[in-house]
Formats: structure tokens, C-alpha cells, sequence
């Protein structure tokens, strides 16, 4: 908790508002024994705290204290519907942490579909208002709106572009917390690993 603290620059009290306690209580926290557990009843709330930190910018997402924070699992009844509702098959990860390749087939799989391409597409005015959260937001959203644009591409190959844009419209609070991976992962992640892709391919769209 003390790492996770400390990477925020938060002060007990400014920490504990995002997660709905005292900064008394943060700090009891803070001074106990090292290896000592917060309680399991505050996970959701501090899971829920950190990833809103990390698509902030405030929260590196890669800083190993923070990785059992953010990639607990549990049980849910929505996980089928979640997965559902992108299009994705009920054993799309079995409860298993997923490579990078296999988010980018889970994109490629949301973005076949015509209704989430309509979705997208009918939504360029949504979508364009995410990149007033900072430059980079607004450099991977350029990139994937030029990929779905293009006229010199196919459209499977914008199947990724729109997997990524579509996830950027999905309600955060539809999708629960426990799918591996994409339940987990930022928005912002999300755009980038799919601007990257197309970067690594030196597509060139016009």
C-alpha cells in the first residue's frame, strides 16, 4: 500500500477520498507490520481507485505492487454477459491472463462484427472527445479514426482499429473488474496496443 502511495504522490487523505475512507484509516494501515494484508473488503474499492489512477497517468500499470491490485479475479455473474456483449465467445480466456496476441484477436473479433462497426462509426463525436484527456490519448485516437477511414485498406484489416474504438464507447461499469485482461486493462491500453499494431505493420492509410 505504502509503494502504491508513494507512486501517486497522494497524501493519505487524497487517497483515501478515492476510495471512500479515512486518511485516519490509510495510515493505521501504513503502520502495520510489512507483509501485513489490507482487508479483502476494500479490494473493489482500492482495484477500483487504482484504475482509474492508472488511466489518469498518475499509476504506472506495470509496477508490480500494483499487479495483484489490479489482475484479482473472482467469480461474477456477468462475466458471460460482459463477454457477450463484445462479441466474444464465454471461454474466450478460461480465467486465464491473456497475451498481447490474443487481445489483439479478441479486437480483431469485436471488429468484424457490423453492429459494433455502426456503433463506432455512428459515434465519431464521442469517441473524439477522449482526446481532450492529454496528447498521447489523442495520437492513438487519430491513429485508429485514419485506419477505420481509409479507403485504401480493406475492411478486415480495420477489424483491430474498430475492436479498440468500440471498447473505448463500452460502458467502464458494464464490463466487471474480474474478466481477465480486458475487465482489467484501461482504456487507454487499450488504444495503444491496437495503435501499435498498426504502427508495427507501417500501414500507411489515406
Amino acid at each position: 500500500m505504502l509503494i502504491i502511495l508513494n507512486a501517486t504522490g497522494f497524501s493519505p487523505e487524497e487517497f483515501g477520498r478515492r476510495i471512500g475512507l479515512s486518511g485516519m484509516t490509510i495510515r493505521r494501515w501504513l503502520r502495520k507490520p510489512e507483509g501485513t494484508t489490507v482487508p479483502r473488503v476494500y479490494f473493489p474499492a482500492i482495484r477500483e481507485a487504482c484504475l482509474a489512477l492508472v488511466g489518469e497517468g498518475k499509476l504506472d500499470a506495470s509496477l508490480p505492487e500494483l499487479q495483484p491490485v489490479l489482475f484479482s479475479v473472482g467469480s461474477s455473474a456477468g462475466y458471460q454477459a460482459a463477454l457477450r456483449n463484445l462479441g466474444l465467445g464465454d471461454d474466450f480466456t478460461g480465467g486465464r491472463p491473456v497475451s498481447r496476441d490474443q487481445i489483439l484477436s479478441g479486437l480483431l473479433q469485436i471488429g468484424a462484427q457490423m453492429p459494433k462497426q455502426t456503433d463506432v462509426d455512428g459515434h465519431s463525436s464521442e469517441v473524439s472527445a477522449f482526446k481532450k484527456l492529454g496528447d498521447e490519448w489523442s495520437s492513438r485516437i487519430t491513429t485508429l479514426w485514419t485506419i477505420v477511414r481509409s479507403r485504401k485498406m480493406d475492411l478486415p484489416d480495420k477489424f483491430i482499429a474498430y475492436g479498440a474504438l468500440f471498447y473505448l464507447l463500452t460502458p467502464v461499469d458494464f464490463i466487471p473488474d474480474n474478466i481477465p485482461f480486458f475487465g482489467l486493462i484501461d482504456d487507454f491500453a487499450i488504444l495503444g496496443l491496437a495503435a501499435a499494431y498498426y504502427t508495427r505493420r507501417n500501414t500507411g492509410p489515406s
